[in-house]
């Protein structure tokens, strides 16, 4: 009847929010999530990404041959040129800030080139590039040609959301990197190259975390009262009650206590009270923040962040920071960086490189110093040698080459 009563009671009392009376509720830890929500309201995942993203606009771009050494072209300087401003809005550190973490929010990063209408897409008709979040992009393979018949690029929609409607645009004018995604449902899905956000394999966590931060928000919000003054005083019948005028005079009285600056911290009261301490539901005893931080730990691997780079409550040393640091360029940063440099390369038909350089940056300094050092002992041996006629001009230099010297 309660169960009735209650239905009914929803049904027709506008005020109410719910229209059915929810007897049981149960928290899904596998409940699909939204990455973009998840980014912005979970501050874990904001700081691991956004660490990516700053550590990879760090690096220098620079133009390389075949063989690593620096080098000049007309078309990889005008590519320089156009990453360093590539359009009105942004720098070139702050779109590869902006174009990396959209990259790891979705999975996907789609940046479109900006040219004259009829004039194609090459480095020399692009005027700008701009990064577009995954959330406002619709892209579908539209072939009814299994995937790996095609020798080139099949057809490709992409379609660019407006306020009311979406506009459809020529696949060239599109960059679409994107990371792997195992599901696919067919030869012929048109869904088939769209990537996968890292934090899909981990909802489960981050569905944790999210329930933990939730706990401790109502732990701190709904904790109650500290505790509650009781009536110790008897009389023949036994425990005497308190009168209502009792009650508030007390209450007032009590408010003049504290810690404050104009608060008494001395209770001085003709009452007969006993204070009864309340039992307080404790984050540390509930594991709350043993969770979040399992969590983390979880979402810095998927990522492929130290943990020891963040602040943590122990063991963060000066020392193992600048060594996480170092990792997180040399495992993490510096590989996805030149494979990204290498896609924008491939797109507009270079016939040179163009890599990040990372080597300027604190982390490596050390290492630098200590090549300086090899390498002059090095030359050092080899003019001696050189000189006694124990090596020729040929030994010399490929020993020197070793070093990559330019």
């Amino acid at each position: 009847m309660h169960l009735i009563g209650r239905l009914i009671d929803n049904l027709f009392n506008p005020s109410q929010k719910d229209w059915f009376y929810t007897y049981s509720r149960k928290s899904n830890v596998w409940e699909a999530v939204d990455f973009l929500e998840a980014y912005t309201t979970i501050p874990e995942i904001a700081a691991i990404i956004d660490m990516k993203a700053r550590a990879t606009s760090n690096g220098i771009l620079k133009e390389v041959n075949k063989d690593g050494k620096d080098t000049s072209t007309p078309r990889g300087q005008q590519l320089i040129a156009l990453l360093s401003r590539p359009n009105w809005l942004q720098s070139g550190k702050e779109f590869i800030i902006q174009t990396k973490t959209l990259r790891e929010i979705f999975g996907n990063e789609y940046i479109f080139k900006t040219t004259p209408l009829g004039f194609g897409s090459s480095l020399e008709k692009t005027k700008a590039l701009y990064t577009i979040p995954h959330n406002i992009v619709k892209v579908k393979y539209d072939s009814q040609v299994p995937y790996f018949l095609n020798d080139k690029a099949p057809k490709l929609k992409y379609k660019v959301k407006k306020a009311h409607d979406w506009v459809e645009y020529d696949q060239d004018r599109f960059i679409h990197f994107n990371d792997n995604r195992a599901a696919i449902k067919s030869s012929t899905d048109e869904n088939l190259i769209l990537g996968e956000s890292r934090m899909k394999a981990n909802e489960c966590i981050i569905n944790n975390i999210k329930a933990a931060y939730e706990s401790r928000g109502m732990i701190v919000k709904h904790r109650g009262a500290n505790g509650a003054w009781v009536n110790s005083s008897k009389d023949m019948a036994g425990a005497k009650p308190l009168s209502k005028p009792d009650k508030q005079e007390i209450q007032k009285e009590m408010m003049s206590y504290g810690t404050m600056a104009d608060q008494h911290t001395d209770i001085i009261t003709n009452s007969e009270l006993k204070w009864v301490q309340r039992g307080v539901l404790n984050p540390i005893h509930l594991g709350l923040f043993e969770e979040i931080r399992s969590g983390f730990d979880k979402l810095l691997d998927a990522y492929g962040v130290p943990a020891e780079i963040f602040v943590r409550a122990e063991g963060s040393t000066y020392e193992n920071q600048k060594e996480a640091e170092k990792a997180l360029y040399t495992r993490t940063v510096i590989p996805e960086a030149n494979e990204w440099i290498g896609g924008i390369v491939s797109e507009f038909d270079l016939t040179t490189n163009i890599v990040f350089d990372y080597m300027h940056l604190p982390a490596f300094q050390e290492d630098l110093k200590q090549r300086g050092e090899s390498l002059s002992v090095t030359i050092s041996a080899l003019s001696a040698a050189f000189q006694d006629q124990a090596i020729d001009i040929e030994t010399y230099k490929k020993e020197l080459e070793k070093f990559n010297i330019n």
